[in-house]
């Protein structure tokens, strides 16, 4: 069986898997995992780095021109060591930075993305953050011999849900592929995902009140297939995409095959593992939360552009009887952005008017 979705992005054909890297060191929540560095290999994308053990690790992978990509790897029943809201907030850089061993410098590759020189008490906060997001994980999965059945648990589906970040994975009753929309609120009181212009300096800045508040909507592509058995692929274009398979019964390992634009990889899962991963454009935090200015909050981004490119995965290797896999997929498509602010935050001057060139609407001042 295959579910294939017929948007004319070919079926991808990727030639290599990871080689196994031999993995030491006790596994522990943070902080505590060995570094590893891949030499550059021409038959397919660089392995930049890799933290953790054999079982729960964290990959940095050298992506389409020049960008990077991340890869987390969980082990069930246990915690992965990205919480999964840090890792779709948070660039490959910030995420190395908090969970890297503490004093260990960002490889070359990464520090050229990274989106500012971060020191040793911003590295602590990255830490911290990830830290309290791994703690509010549920703990209460059972541990439970490796199925050769043919079939995701409940459990597991319940494990697959928090290591995604998303309830409808690994929820039978979702559809296999279909279109979903989902909302990120930006303001700067407790109740929004994220904070709204909490980087602006520039001029013509609005001066933001706790009333002010934005909406970002994802169009997002989604696969959702459980206690699937036989090859699998999904393809769309997008912005970006985050992808995962969790490998719940048979005898050996599954090959999870990722692809974007030119560039494709793919990891091999053994019973019991799960692969996330993340690839393209930063999108959520990044129009909001930085970008207020003249109203530059409302450019989102549209179904076209240079980072809508083809995404496509695949899941090989998994035809046996006692095989089964969950998989979960969502390529966003497009993003737009919508002011929520009332009238009267500003005295009646919507943050929607701040857009002009001469600073003179009211919003522009405290009132």
């Amino acid at each position: 069986m295959s579910a294939v979705l017929p948007h004319g992005v070919p079926a991808m054909t990727l030639p290599r898997s990871f080689r196994a890297l031999a993995c030491t060191g006790a596994l522990s929540l943070l902080g505590a995992f060995p570094v590893w560095a891949a030499p550059t290999e021409s038959s397919g994308p660089r392995e930049i780095a890799r933290i953790g053990t054999s079982d729960s690790h964290v990959l940095w992978l050298e992506g389409e021109g020049g960008a990077v990509n991340v890869a987390v790897i969980a082990q069930y029943p246990r915690r992965p060591l990205v919480a999964p809201r840090f890792f779709q907030t948070h660039s490959a850089a910030e995420v190395f930075l908090a969970v890297a061993p503490e004093g260990h410098a960002l490889p070359p590759a990464l520090a050229d993305h990274a989106l500012v020189a971060m020191d040793e008490g911003e590295r602590a906060q990255l830490r911290r953050q990830n830290e309290a997001e791994l703690s509010a994980l549920p703990t209460t999965f059972p541990e439970e011999p490796r199925s050769l059945t043919g079939s995701c648990s409940a459990s597991n589906r319940a494990w697959a849900a928090s290591v995604y970040g998303d309830p409808t994975c690994g929820d039978p009753s979702q559809e296999v592929i279909h279109t979903a929309f989902t909302s990120d609120y930006y303001c700067n009181s407790p109740d929004c995902d994220f904070p709204l212009g909490s980087e602006d300096g520039y001029q013509c800045s609005p001066q933001l009140l706790a009333c002010d508040k934005v909406r970002g909507t994802a169009t997002r592509v989604r696969l959702r297939a459980t206690n699937w058995n036989g090859a699998l692929s999904f393809n769309h274009p997008g912005h970006s995409m985050h992808f995962a398979v969790l490998n719940c019964a048979g005898n050996g390992p599954v090959t999870f095959n990722f692809s974007r634009g030119t560039g494709a990889d793919s990891v091999q899962l053994n019973p019991g593992q799960m692969g996330n991963v993340k690839l393209g454009a930063h999108i959520a935090p990044a129009l909001a939360a930085t970008r207020v200015t003249m109203g530059r909050w409302t450019e989102g981004l549209p179904a076209s552009g240079s980072s809508y490119v083809s995404n496509a995965m695949s899941v090989a290797d998994n035809s046996g009887t006692a095989d089964a896999v969950l998989a979960c997929g969502d390529i966003i498509t497009r993003y737009t952005m919508s002011d929520l602010t009332v009238p009267a935050c500003h005295n009646y001057a919507d943050l929607a008017l701040c857009n002009g060139t001469n600073c003179s609407n009211a919003c522009y001042y405290t009132w």
